[in-house]
């Protein structure tokens, strides 16, 4: 039965002229929280093959940067091919026109099989992205990022929860059913020392 839903998301998706069926998992995080806006700026981070692109624009952001080792083809929006854990938050910056009010990362490191390495990597590439939102988010942004579930996931969590007002985590019903991912959505950045007011 499992196969059968993850099946069920993936014709889906080709259907909708979606790269991949993980747009039903950020659907989902729109639908249960509001984090899109329209006429704002949003960065997504590992974005390709495009599907969380392609529905940030449907949902109608005015201005789209995209980071990842390849780039999207057919899809409005600056995309930046390199390593998110190279580019530097004035090149989004400079791409974006100004501050982000949305970043979003789906990023996650080619598994092994081996639970807590993967886990670590994955947090690691979280935590990058935590970095650059904190960087970049204008005062009331949004934070979005995948984490699998394992021994650093609360360090991580409260780490973000230093910096943001309101924290959920999230298990998109697209998330396969032996998965150990989840999303952290943060919103109501403040700017400063983590926990500590905007200056």
């Amino acid at each position: 039965m499992g196969r059968q839903w993850s099946d069920h998301y993936t014709r889906k998706a080709k259907d909708a002229g979606f790269g991949a069926r993980s747009v039903y998992k950020l659907e989902e995080i729109q639908r249960r929280t509001g984090v899109i806006r329209r006429g704002t700026r949003v960065v997504d981070l590992g974005c390709f093959p495009g599907s969380w692109s392609r529905y940030l624009l449907k949902q109608g952001v005015s201005k789209l940067v995209g980071v990842d080792f390849r780039k999207p083809e057919g899809i409005a929006g600056h995309f930046i091919e390199g390593s998110a854990l190279e580019v530097e938050p004035q090149q989004l910056l400079d791409a974006l026109g100004g501050p982000a009010a949305l970043v979003v990362s789906d990023m996650a490191p080619n598994t092994t099989g081996d639970r807590l390495g993967d886990h670590l990597r994955q947090v690691a590439l979280a935590r990058r992205a935590h970095q650059l939102a904190c960087a970049i988010l204008a005062p009331g942004g949004s934070f979005v990022t995948k984490v699998f579930e394992g021994s650093e996931t609360q360090a991580f969590v409260n780490e973000v929860k230093g910096r943001f007002g309101k924290l959920r985590r999230i298990k998109p019903d697209a998330t396969r059913s032996q998965s150990v991912e989840l999303f952290v959505v943060a919103s109501g950045f403040r700017p400063g020392p983590p926990g500590g007011e905007a200056p």
